[in-house]
């Protein structure tokens, strides 16, 4: 089994700093807030600082994949607002990573969120996507 500890520290952080684009509160299901940044922002965002953490310190042929993303979007930020993203690596458990992710602004606290994320072989991934693919296919072809 893949120890991730030989990759992988606790506490290790990971920044992103974003200005808030139209692109960003497209997302939102009312028109009156197309100029607030929307929680699907928010949480891909999240992700994206929690990969930055391990990318390029996984082993050949190992990705992580989203397994659970919890988010709690506090405060509106308007489109022009510098969002600073930092995720930080709170524990690894088995092939399970469990990130710490805060979103903020000049004044503070934006958004927080949980992102879990299981590593996994690349290849035992498609081989298992293509034969849910192929089930599918199967049970549509009877229905």
């Amino acid at each position: 089994m893949l120890s991730l500890n030989k990759y992988l520290e606790i506490g290790m952080t990971a920044r992103i700093k974003k200005i808030v684009q139209m692109e960003d509160a497209s997302a939102n299901a009312s028109s009156y807030l197309n100029s607030y940044l929307s929680t699907s922002a928010c949480a891909a965002f999240s992700v994206a600082a929690a990969m930055k953490i391990t990318d390029g310190r996984l082993p050949e042929g190992y990705l992580s994949v989203g397994s659970r993303l919890e988010l709690e979007h506090r405060v509106p930020a308007m489109v022009g607002t510098a969002v600073t993203v930092e995720a930080t690596l709170r524990e690894i458990r088995g092939n399970r990573l469990i990130f710490s992710i805060v979103g903020s602004d000049a004044l503070g606290e934006v958004f927080t969120a949980e992102n879990e994320r299981a590593v996994v072989n690349r290849l035992g991934l498609d081989d298992r996507a293509a034969e849910r693919a192929e089930e599918l296919k199967s049970l549509k072809e009877k229905l």
